[in-house]
């Protein structure tokens, strides 16, 4: 028998039951995250939310830079044509 991780702390306090219906792709995804962590999906759902609360941003590094990429243009008109990228990253002798 496995150890299971459980959220023993939420029944030491008083706590709000809360009820909400999920699209059947979002209630798999849950359901098989829980299963990945081996939690319920009541503490999965519990640490997102606190994730969230302390503002810890889970979405990708584009999606936080939003309006700043491509705001600022290079003067050239196709500054990701290969040409251009030629030698990127190149180590250079001083």
């Amino acid at each position: 028998m496995g150890i299971v991780n459980s959220a023993d702390w939420c029944y030491q306090y008083r706590v709000q039951t809360l009820t909400l219906k999920l699209p059947p792709d979002l209630s798999d995804w849950l359901e098989k995250r829980a299963r990945a962590l081996n939690r319920s999906k009541s503490d999965v759902v519990r640490q997102a939310l606190l994730a969230q609360r302390a503002g810890k941003h889970t979405e990708s590094a584009l999606a936080r830079a939003g309006d700043l990429v491509g705001k600022y243009a290079s003067g050239k008109k196709d500054s990701a044509h290969k040409r251009h990228l030629k030698n990127f990253g190149a180590c250079r002798h001083v």
